[in-house]
């Protein structure tokens, strides 16, 4: 690699890991302890496959190719966590609608049918650390990891299959395929999504602590199981789809709403430094970019321009003056 080569990765790799909250170290995954905290890092941890500046410049190069191709936005939400056996019993209900729709779990058997979802209620009951009928803890989390209309289900599906069998090793999960044309609900979503139900504690007895960190990295690791299956995926945050304030405080309400109001102003204050803050890596980015001697770099750059260009003038047009006033 040149010199100048070598310099854009350097810049890529330090104001492109702050724009996608990418580690700069090999962070390992913490090791267990009771009720451990899957990360509890500033940054996403990526194992040791991002341990190298060229790495971690190769991977923001991929990001922001994606971002200005507008690649699908994946999505994995964290539904409220079921508590107690009555609250899995139900969930495992819900997800599996009573039983019609086939249920996988972590060691690729298939439960299908009332009386098999009973006797996977029973299994997660007493195997392992035993269930409580009634509990405050959360013995369970409910995820759903969706795709937007028309992507082919079964690459969802298997794609989530990959996701859960790498982040879940050693815990008893249930996951289940929803599409518009397979599920039974009288409304069903158009969107592709699987639901994966994992119990809490593992089989060795430690239990899983989900924060922000792990979310973000489970978005990633659901990512990139789309794109090994051919499906173009990406996970770019809100604060990078938008550069406006999605509302702004116009003016003080009575008294006894004042407080709530001046901590929404502090909010909004401090999202519009982080919108701020967000530009300015993304100007940091563009400029080495355009110096680079590689000529699809100096695309992207120009690409880049194009898309920020693209939403800014989007954003403007939904806080127009007129749909303020009549909102």
């Amino acid at each position: 690699m040149s010199s100048t080569g070598s310099q854009i990765d350097q810049k890529l790799d330090e104001w492109g890991s702050r724009l996608f909250n990418v580690s700069t170290e090999t962070l390992p995954r913490p090791r267990r302890s009771r009720n451990v905290r899957l990360s509890s890092a500033k940054f996403t941890s990526t194992g040791g496959r991002l341990s190298t500046p060229q790495a971690r410049a190769t991977y923001v190069r991929q990001k922001l190719q994606a971002m200005v191709r507008r690649a699908p936005q994946v999505m994995v939400k964290l539904v409220r966590a079921p508590k107690g056996m009555k609250g899995i019993s139900n969930n495992l209900t819900y997800i599996s609608r009573d039983g019609q729709l086939e249920i996988e779990d972590q060691d690729g058997q298939v439960i299908l049918g009332k009386e098999a979802v009973d006797d996977l209620k029973a299994e997660w009951r007493d195997g392992g650390m035993p269930i409580a009928a009634d509990s405050t803890m959360r013995d369970a989390f409910h995820l759903v990891l969706s795709m937007p209309t028309r992507t082919d289900p079964l690459s969802v599906q298997r794609a989530a299959r990959d996701f859960a069998t790498r982040e879940f090793s050693g815990f008893q999960y249930a996951m289940v395929l929803h599409t518009f044309e397979t599920d039974p609900d009288p409304n069903p979503s158009p969107h592709p999504h699987v639901h994966v139900t994992v119990k809490a504690a593992g089989l060795d007895g430690f239990r899983l602590n989900p924060r922000k960190a792990d979310l973000q990295r489970w978005r990633e690791g659901f990512a990139e199981a789309l794109r090994e299956h051919g499906i173009e995926a990406t996970t770019t945050s809100r604060i990078h789809r938008t550069t406006h304030e999605r509302w702004t405080v116009r003016h003080l309400p009575e008294p006894s709403k004042k407080g709530e109001t001046l901590e929404r102003l502090k909010r909004t204050t401090r999202r519009h430094g982080r919108v701020q803050e967000v530009m300015r890596n993304y100007e940091q980015v563009m400029r080495a970019l355009a110096r680079s001697d590689r000529g699809e770099d100096r695309q992207l750059a120009a690409d880049l321009v194009r898309y920020l260009s693209e939403r800014s003038r989007e954003v403007s047009k939904t806080r127009s003056p007129e749909r303020d006033r009549s909102s």
